[in-house]
């Protein structure tokens, strides 16, 4: 059963425990997550929480996860719990780094759920090994590649031409070329697929350096060019 906090957070009468929000995903993450941990009062949709309420951000569904600024914002107001799915993996790392507190991915065993959300309630961090090893990987590519490697695949891969690439990271198009380039052979040699501008966007969205573009509903594609992380 669902239940939205009033206006001011109370909690429904006759519930114990901790207050539980759901940012992200679909309806439907609210039901499982409400079966899962035992019909929870779950708020959806980010409604008012008390201050460190346990909220669970669902990361599952690229067009609907919330980008990198919400989740730090969530992180600094509540006890965040990030269930990751496998494309991203990057937008996790870049909150767990924001101050996120538990990240568990979609794909494990609903144990390592409960557990997840538990240790979150407790004010315990907690990454599950499957999730710490998937973030493992990410910034190992990461860490394959010099900051301007990464601003021109953030840049390249939100479709933009290299002219407009040169411009925006004030350089000449044979500098971002020889980036590019660059940057194709390094990732080309650990088997990461890179041949076309497609792969690029993906492996942005990826690494956490580009917001995926919307790909549910009836939503516009979106990019977000937001500032590169050091």
């Amino acid at each position: 059963m669902l239940e939205r906090a009033d206006p001011a957070g109370a909690r429904p009468p006759g519930r114990t425990g901790p207050a539980l929000g759901l940012v992200g995903g679909h309806p439907v993450t609210a039901v499982g997550l409400s079966s899962v941990l035992g019909d929870p009062d779950v708020v959806v949709g980010g409604g008012p929480l008390p201050p460190r309420s346990v909220v669970v951000a669902d990361l599952t569904c690229p067009g609907c996860s919330p980008p990198a600024a919400e989740l730090a914002r969530l992180a600094r107001q509540h006890r965040l719990v990030l269930l990751v799915g496998q494309g991203q993996v990057g937008l996790a790392e870049e909150a767990l780094a924001d101050g996120a507190l538990c990240s568990v991915g979609a794909w494990e065993p609903l144990s390592q759920v409960r557990r997840a959300v538990a240790a979150a309630g407790a004010g315990t961090a907690w990454v599950s090994p499957a999730a710490s090893e998937a973030g493992a990987q990410v910034r190992e590519v990461r860490s394959l590649l010099s900051r301007q490697e990464r601003e021109v695949l953030r840049l390249y891969g939100a479709d933009l031409p290299v002219k407009s690439v040169a411009r925006r990271m004030g350089i000449t198009v044979g500098t971002a070329k020889e980036y590019l380039k660059r940057m194709r052979a390094k990732l080309a040699v650990r088997g990461v697929a890179v041949g076309t501008k497609v792969d690029l966007r993906v492996l942005a969205e990826q690494l956490g350096l580009l917001s995926p573009q919307a790909r549910c509903g009836t939503a516009s594609d979106v990019v977000d060019l937001r500032e590169e992380a050091s």
